[in-house]
């Protein structure tokens, strides 16, 4: 059974306070969760899931008793922030993801105040799809581990090292990067030069790349128009953008 106790702590980490807090973040879904056990880079807490999907998946299960909850279908609906609770839980802690020595030569996005889960989630997909290592954001964008980002992300957190602070911060220890600012006055992105280990900045979805942030940027690059539209959303934008930078 879940204890009142849990049944908090885990109702708990849908805010982000308590997730910072905790250091520990929430994970729904079968395969998601399948993946989750099979990575070495996350520890689990606690797995709450239908009897069922216990005992299907007991091969993976490698955690002392204590950590595995048993639970009916209207207990799961209980602790889920899904509309549809789907068959497991788990609660994992957050890794302390090191920025690694590959980072020089690597692509990698910052993402400048995204504020939308959705595209959060949808933007790690594309890091995931195309290969960057590192995906960094600004302390003001949403958090890599709100419930929204990690279920939209369709599992791509667990492969895409995704690290919080400050564009300046990550310049100043990597100096060598080239950092680029996507933004619709800049330089055709199909005809300009590229630099293949460059940091692409990604601005909010509403009002671009921040003032304090656009200084930082040595060079603006863009994707044209042909039709009427106003703007791309900013994940489709950064999809378009990778593949360019992939294509070299």
């Amino acid at each position: 059974m879940l204890s009142n106790s849990r049944l908090k702590y885990i109702k708990s980490l849908t805010i982000k306070k308590f997730r910072l807090k905790h250091k520990s973040f929430i994970c729904e879904g079968d395969k998601i969760v399948k993946e989750l056990l099979q990575n070495q880079s996350f520890a689990v807490e606690i797995i709450c899931a239908l009897p069922d999907w216990l005992q299907e998946n007991q091969p993976l299960l490698n955690l002392p008793a204590d950590q595995l909850v048993q639970l009916n279908e209207r207990e799961l609906k209980k602790i889920s922030s899904l509309k549809t609770p789907n068959q497991v839980l788990a609660v994992v802690k957050m890794p302390d993801f090191k920025q690694d020595a590959d980072i020089p030569s690597a692509l990698c996005l910052f993402l400048d105040d995204i504020r939308d889960p959705g595209n959060m989630g949808t933007i790690l997909r594309i890091a995931d799809w195309f290969g960057l290592p590192y995906v960094f954001a600004s302390p003001n964008s949403v958090d890599f581990y709100n419930p929204k980002v990690i279920q939209s992300s369709m599992g791509a957190f667990l492969r895409v090292r995704s690290v919080q602070g400050e564009l300046k911060e990550i310049m100043d220890r990597f100096p060598e990067k080239k950092v680029y600012g996507a933004d619709m006055n800049g330089k055709n992105i199909f005809t300009h030069p590229l630099d293949a280990s460059g940091l692409i900045v990604i601005g909010n979805e509403g009002q671009g790349i921040s003032e304090s942030n656009a200084p930082l940027v040595q060079e603006w690059i863009s994707i044209p128009s042909r039709g009427g539209a106003e703007s791309l959303n900013a994940a489709v934008a950064t999809g378009i953008i990778c593949a360019c930078f992939r294509n070299l």
